[in-house]
């Protein structure tokens, strides 16, 4: 299935891209995807899908669209 990661800015040091679409294997789950990324699991804050709130755990859907945000915003 092929989902989409959105991060934001604050990522740009473990990421190329604020966007990236990765084919994932199915029953995968957010946290499945945040591994892909290596980003520093203390860096990551909140994870929504569809603007709602989603733990780790979630099991994705072909054409999800995950953003990640960091755990400090704002200063």
């Amino acid at each position: 299935m092929k989902i989409t990661i959105e991060t934001g800015q604050w990522a740009s040091r473990y990421v190329d891209s604020q966007t990236m679409s990765i084919d994932m294997p199915e029953q995968s789950t957010v946290q499945d995807a945040l591994d892909i990324l290596k980003i520093p699991e203390k860096e990551i804050g909140i994870t929504a899908i569809d603007n709602k709130m989603v733990p780790k755990e979630h099991p994705l859907s072909d054409g999800d669209i995950i953003k990640v945000y960091t755990a400090i915003i704002g200063g």
